[in-house]
């Protein structure tokens, strides 16, 4: 299959969801949209899922925009299922392999069931101080373990984002599972890393590959019943308590120091450390673990010698790939590519749309240059306890979320690029000492056994699968002038200087000058570019804005007489 578009693109489309769309319902629907009128994107994995009202029903649709083998077959063997086992943990959904048209080409779409009911990680983020909550979910985790392994069913990315609650547990996104008939070990996806064992690869997708998850999350779960504060201390957004470099390094981990001396979770501690030194293979199911049975041999210790020095900080391992938010041309090639954005904050800009409803910018440079930002429109300020103000000046950030396209305004010279907040777990503040730790992550190794930069990626290209962006135009052909791929090499030639010496983007000297160890080597905004950097031009953004009521406006004839009598004056004189 040919290039997916890109995720401007499919904005672009389904704006009109009468001409977008194949399916008569989604055809009369009306798709969420931001403060601007524009399309509100969520992305993970293969897909962006927009949210499209029709009538008194609300849909998920997931839109494919990175090619996987054997799409339709898989959600058709899902459907069937899933069918005849049951849904109490599963919403209804329906595979279109030509549901949404782009540029006159039909593309896949899964279309679902709205499912109410907050995201775990914004449950968790509202309620940890609640043992009785945390209690009915670590029930509600076990019941959910026992189904699936009763029905030989994995779900495959079991994490915050992917479970709902409302009352009940229910499960979205599956483009990852795996029910019986599906081949074992040909998996097209590994799942977030805050979830899983530290080597599981494509390899292990089957009928186990949830274990690791539930017992992680289990323990996880025990730990913030005993001791709520642990939360504050080491919950990302993206996580629990635990992490990937915990996974990857328990004996220098905190977070499993601090779980070891809870007395009833020391035993099950170590376990965890020995399951996370063994292979995938030899994860036990999470009935096991409880009973402390079926647990690899021991390969690790996480007991500290008496007056031994504190062990040192793992190697940071994030959810998703690292970009620096003043490398303005990182963030560019990672437009449509969930990431964590790491920056301090330059300015707060607080205001309402023309619609009257209020929004905050949190921008990581200059506002009139090209910069990357933070969105929180109405919705998401309505997630957030305290909406942020101009006291966050200077503050740094990690913020998780696809990052939108370019946006372009010629009257004012910027150009902005942006993740948009849409619930609260996205956000955290962070000291610069671990904004350090973080930004340096880019450029070591983030998941042993597994391979170097984001281990997602090492498996999709180990099977072929092709995400949008410029690792799609690999010919020597070059892209179209203007167009998305031809910007993101302009700007990358652009950040590195054609060969000249690489320069520090402006967080890295910024803390190079915190630690004192490295000189300034990148201009500040408002400063002029490097001397052999090009000039580059992007192009305007192809969204349409929201049609004018009718009725409005000034008609065009007004227009073309008034110019006509203006040119017949000037001649006259």
């Amino acid at each position: 299959m040919s290039a997916y578009p890109t995720i401007d693109q499919f904005n672009e489309a389904v704006q009109n969801p009468s001409t977008a769309f194949t399916d008569t319902i989604l055809r009369s629907g009306k798709v969420r949209t931001n403060g601007f009128g524009y399309p509100i994107a969520l992305g993970g994995g293969f897909a962006l899922t927009y949210t499209v009202e029709a009538g008194s029903h609300r849909y998920a649709v997931r839109c494919f925009h990175k090619s996987t083998n054997g799409l339709e077959g898989r959600y058709a063997r899902i459907s069937q299922s899933l069918g005849s086992i049951g849904k109490p943990y599963f919403v209804g959904f329906e595979y279109q392999p030509e549901g949404v048209r782009v540029n006159g080409r039909g593309l896949p779409i899964v279309k679902m069931d709205w499912a109410s009911g907050e995201t775990l990680g914004a449950y968790i983020e509202a309620r940890y101080r609640d043992a009785a909550a945390i209690g009915k979910l670590i029930t509600e985790f076990r019941d959910l373990e026992a189904f699936l392994r009763s029905k030989g069913v994995a779900h495959g990315d079991l994490q915050n984002g992917n479970v709902l609650v409302n009352g009940s547990l229910k499960l979205i996104d599956y483009d990852g599972m795996y029910v019986p008939g599906l081949p074992v070990g040909q998996g097209t996806e590994i799942g977030q890393k805050h979830f899983q064992h530290p080597r599981r690869s494509a390899a292990d997708f089957g009928p186990t590959m949830d274990r690791f998850s539930f017992i992680a999350i289990d323990l996880s779960l025990r730990a913030l019943k005993e001791r709520p504060d642990l939360f504050q201390r080491f919950s990302n957004g993206e996580n629990i308590i635990l992490t990937a470099s915990d996974y990857a390094d328990p004996a220098s981990s905190e977070a499993f120091a601090q779980l070891r001396g809870i007395s009833t979770l020391a035993r099950d501690t170590d376990n965890l450390a020995q399951i996370c030194a063994a292979a995938p293979s030899a994860v036990p199911t999470l009935e096991d673990f409880l009973a402390g049975r079926s647990i690899p041999a021991k390969i690790i210790s996480l007991t500290r010698p008496a007056g031994g020095a504190a062990p040192v900080a793992a190697v940071y391992i994030g959810a998703y790939p690292v970009v620096d938010a003043t490398d303005f041309g990182g963030v560019l090639r990672a437009v449509g590519d969930r990431v964590e954005m790491i920056g301090r904050i330059v300015e707060v800009k607080v205001d309402r749309t023309k619609y009257g409803r209020p929004y905050v910018f949190l921008n990581f440079g200059h506002w009139k240059g090209r910069v990357a930002k933070v969105n929180i429109w109405s919705d998401g300020l309505k997630k957030l306890a305290q909406a942020p103000d101009a006291s966050w000046v200077g503050k740094w950030i990690s913020v998780t979320g696809l990052v939108d396209p370019p946006f372009e305004n010629k009257k004012h010279g910027y150009t902005h690029l942006s993740v948009t907040l849409t619930e609260a777990n996205q956000l955290r503040v962070i000291d610069e000492g671990e904004a350090k730790r973080r930004l340096a992550s880019r450029a070591k190794a983030v998941n042993p056994g597994v391979g170097t930069g984001s281990a997602n990626q090492d498996v999709l290209s180990r099977l072929g699968v092709q995400p949008t962006g410029a690792s799609r135009h690999s010919s020597t052909k070059p892209p179209p002038a203007g167009s998305p791929v031809a910007v993101a090499s302009a700007q990358q030639k652009l950040s590195s200087g054609r060969g000249s010496t690489p320069q520090m983007t402006p967080n890295e000297a910024i803390l190079a000058g915190l630690s004192g160890s490295a000189r300034r080597a990148s201009s500040s905004p408002g400063t002029r570019p490097h001397p052999s950097s090009p000039k580059v031009t992007f192009p305007p953004p192809t969204y349409q804005r929201p049609p004018p009521p009718k009725g409005s406006g000034i008609p065009s004839w007004v227009w073309w007489i008034g110019i006509g009598i203006l040119v017949l004056l000037m001649g006259a004189r």
